[in-house]
């Protein structure tokens, strides 16, 4: 029974990260994180795209495969 417990849960897992992820090549989110909601917070918002723009370049080749993945 546990066992049955715990694949079930992992199947669950699966399925919820499934869910939430977009498809490849979507124009939902601009940015790497993916977002799962909008920021509505103006001062929030420019503080998530400063640190956008002044990350690594080891950071940006990962946002830009993470982006063309598909």
């Amino acid at each position: 029974m546990t066992v049955f417990r715990a694949i079930a849960f992992a199947g669950f897992a699966a399925l919820v990260i499934a869910a939430v992820t977009g498809p490849a090549g979507s124009s939902a989110t601009a940015s790497c994180g993916g977002a799962i909601v909008q920021i509505r917070d103006p001062g929030l918002r420019a503080s998530f795209e400063k640190f956008e723009a002044q990350q690594s370049g080891t950071a940006a080749k990962i946002c830009a495969t993470f982006l063309n993945a598909g």
